[in-house]
């Protein structure tokens, strides 16, 4: 093979998964692992008003059981710090209720599959997710879920757009969701640059998703406006989404997605 041209990068001598955590003050850890905890809290509290508001899953359904994957893993079932144990334990509570408006509502963003399947499609994948996390944290030795949180992030981010697309409105969602999520994970990423500064793969991860982030926020921005919805009106649901005053059932889909013919996901249950 010497007729190849040498390689640009050497392999590192030392794997930097193998470093260890940088001598963080107090102060400075907390002034971006706050905000992280905080930022994520206050995304879930939002997203379900308005899953209970708007009848749609306001974080992609399929991220939720993720999300929820992610959180039960490494409070429950994996060794990691314990703060971070503590941190995770109060995301999992909400997650309980995300998970439970996921399953009763994300049925509704696939008109084509029965309400069922899309249940266990759910179920699966959290299953999935949770086993991957326990051994990806395991074989990463990721003891404050750094590597597997920023990994989630991603596909996180990007189903944020796939939905808006999916939606085709602003329905389920809010200008305010999207900027404190994007906030809680731009302190996320800081707490990741801050804390392991040799780990290069995450200071890969961390702008990836912010960018996602960010096309999220201005895509829905347009949209809404489109719609003449106010942005920041915590009040105003998409066009098609209010809720009944009187009777029972999910709301109807938005005009650009409903069809003739398609069932609510009580229908089918």
């Amino acid at each position: 093979m010497d007729w190849l041209p040498p390689f640009l990068i050497p392999m590192s001598q030392v794997a930097p998964v193998t470093e260890g955590a940088a001598d963080v003050p107090d102060l400075l850890f907390w002034s971006v692992a706050g905000p992280t905890a905080l930022g994520w809290m206050a995304t879930y509290i939002l997203a379900i008003r308005v899953a209970l508001r708007d009848r749609l899953t306001a974080i992609p359904a399929p991220m939720v059981a993720v999300n929820f994957a992610w959180e039960f893993s490494l409070t429950f079932v994996l060794e990691q710090t314990e703060t971070q144990r503590q941190i995770n334990f109060v995301w999992f509570v909400f997650n309980l209720a995300l998970l439970y408006l996921a399953m009763r509502y994300g049925p509704r963003d696939y008109p084509a599959l029965p309400a069922r399947t899309v249940r266990r499609a759910l179920a699966g994948v959290l299953v999935w997710a949770a086993v991957l996390v326990v051994v990806g944290a395991n074989e990463l030795h990721d003891r404050d879920g750094m590597y597997t949180g920023m990994i989630i992030q991603v596909p996180l981010s990007a189903s944020f757009l796939l939905l808006l697309k999916r939606r085709g409105s602003s329905a389920g969602q809010s200008m305010h969701i999207a900027v404190v999520k994007c906030a809680g994970s731009l302190a996320a990423g800081a707490t990741a640059v801050i804390v392991y500064p040799s780990h290069h793969l995450l200071q890969v991860l961390v702008p990836t998703y912010i960018a996602l982030d960010i096309a999220y926020i201005v895509l829905l921005r347009r949209t809404m406006r489109r719609e003449g919805r106010p942005l920041w009106s915590l009040g105003a649901p998409a066009p098609g989404t209010g809720v009944p005053r009187t009777g029972a059932g999910p709301a109807p889909l938005p005009a650009s997605r409903a069809t003739a013919g398609v069932r609510s996901d009580d229908a089918t249950a």
